[in-house]
């Protein structure tokens, strides 16, 4: 399992850790949210299309890898277009944060507070996706968590 935790207010920075490894740092611009993802394959820019509305976008160099859209207002779900799968978001209960992954209708992961009151967030997903495609679907989750209402149970 991978595991983000806080490390910085202004900007928000998390270090990325899978058991004692640290795999990297993710910045969080509380600007419009704005995340930025370096690796040694290039830094990956995750933002919004719009100013406050439109898809969530991963991108590498100029070129898009990963898109998130909300298909309606009234759905419970975002849909993930990855490069070799689509996935959908959907938190499964309004009693906790844990938002769930699904491939078709089967759950596939998670990502989940790791404790009440903690800056720690656990990124149960599949160990052979890559670092970058799992960081994005937590920051959707994060920018979810900012404003509740946009994943609200119906």
């Amino acid at each position: 399992m991978l595991e983000a935790t806080a490390t910085g207010i202004l900007p928000l920075k998390f270090q990325l850790r899978q058991g004692s490894q640290l795999l990297g740092e993710f910045t969080i611009s509380l600007w419009r949210g704005k995340g930025r993802l370096e690796l040694e394959e290039g830094t990956y820019q995750l933002y919004r299309e719009g100013w406050f509305s439109g898809d969530f976008l991963l991108e590498l160099n100029g070129k898009v890898v990963a898109r998130a859209s909300k298909p309606s207002a009234f759905q419970n779900r975002f849909e993930i277009e990855l490069p070799n799968r689509r996935v959908a978001l959907r938190k499964p209960s309004s009693y906790n944060r844990r938002v769930i992954v699904l491939d078709g209708e089967r759950e596939i992961g998670s990502i989940y507070p790791l404790g009440a009151i903690t800056r720690r967030t656990g990124i149960d997903l599949p160990d052979d996706w890559p670092l970058p495609i799992r960081v994005f679907l937590f920051w959707i989750v994060f920018t979810i968590w900012k404003r509740p209402n946009q994943l609200e149970v119906s």
